[in-house]
């Protein structure tokens, strides 16, 4: 367990910095937006409890997507696209949010409902670390797809 959690948490500790140091830099009006998803992104991952919650299984995918979000914050002063793919971010998990507040309480933490916000954290390895690589095929349109597969009936 140890030696699954270290990297992570060395990863956290090392995406933290790079946030800080653009938040002071001459960046940080044009990495606004990033480092909030980013701060988010990393407050949802490594948290108080994460490892029981999250488990040893992902722990590898966790690091995976630390990396991809250093990489994001290393190239998002001058990365072009990253306004437009932080929308595509934001509609997922919008689109998700969503989706859970329709869902029970008693529904949300199904392993079905949860696999979604790991397809999310797959997208985002796709769209800002590509050579990384994604555990399985994953595009916005099939988020969405996920998401609506899931939305009770009306």
């Amino acid at each position: 367990v140890v030696e699954a959690v270290e990297p992570v948490l060395a990863l956290a500790a090392q995406v933290r910095r790079t946030l800080e140091a653009l938040e002071r830099g001459a960046a940080a009006p044009r990495t606004t937006a990033t480092r909030a998803d980013v701060r988010a992104q990393l407050d949802s991952l490594v948290r108080p409890g994460f490892v029981a919650q999250t488990g040893l299984r992902r722990m590898r995918d966790v690091e995976r997507y630390l990396r991809a979000a250093q990489h994001r914050l290393e190239r998002a002063a001058t990365n072009p696209r990253e306004p437009l793919l932080q929308e595509q971010v934001d509609g997922v998990e919008a689109a998700y949010a969503d989706l859970l507040e329709s869902l029970p309480a008693s529904r949300r933490g199904a392993p079905e409902v949860t696999e979604v916000g790991w397809l999310i954290e797959e997208l985002r390895v796709s769209l800002f670390a590509q050579q990384l690589g994604t555990a399985q095929p994953v595009s916005e349109k099939r988020v969405r797809r996920a998401v609506a597969a899931l939305a009770p009936s009306p």
